[in-house]
């Protein structure tokens, strides 16, 4: 496993943690009458379905799927770092600001919500295009064209 993949897998399993943590803490407010924020509920959504499984899938992706072909000038290496910050800082951030959110109830802390959102869907984006032409068949079109089933 390269560098790139190993970091997008380990700042999954940080997410992950986070998102244990917070659903914990959650489970707490919900035992004790008060209940969770529902920001609160959102931010461990976030961590744990974006944080964790996108960040977890991206990173095996790009481990996994088929070297690009030599004539492929699509896929980027270099858009695939970009991708990892995308994703990773506007988890982040969005964690950041649905706690902060659910702690002051501020309107200004939804600025943090919505940057941390645009982060994460240009991400999502970035990854569909880098990855689309990486997904393709290496050896398994000679056993299909000889009529062999999977």
């Amino acid at each position: 496993m390269f560098g790139l993949a190993r970091r997008y897998v380990k700042t999954a399993l940080v997410y992950f943690a986070l998102g244990l943590v917070l659903g914990a803490w959650m489970l707490v407010q919900q035992a004790l009458g008060s209940g969770a924020h529902p920001s609160l509920v959102s931010a461990h959504t976030h961590l744990t379905l974006i944080g964790f499984m996108v960040t977890l899938i991206m990173g095996i992706a790009y481990w996994m799927f088929p070297r690009p072909a030599k004539e492929d000038m699509r896929y980027s290496p270099s858009m695939a770092e970009v991708n990892y910050w995308l994703i990773t800082v506007g988890t982040g951030v969005r964690f950041a600001g649905e706690t902060a959110q659910a702690i002051h109830q501020h309107p200004a802390e939804w600025a943090l919500v919505m940057a941390g959102a645009a982060l994460q869907l240009i991400a999502g984006f970035i990854f569909v295009w880098n990855i689309w032409t990486r997904i393709r068949s290496v050896g398994s079109q000679i056993r299909e064209t000889r009529g062999e089933k999977f």
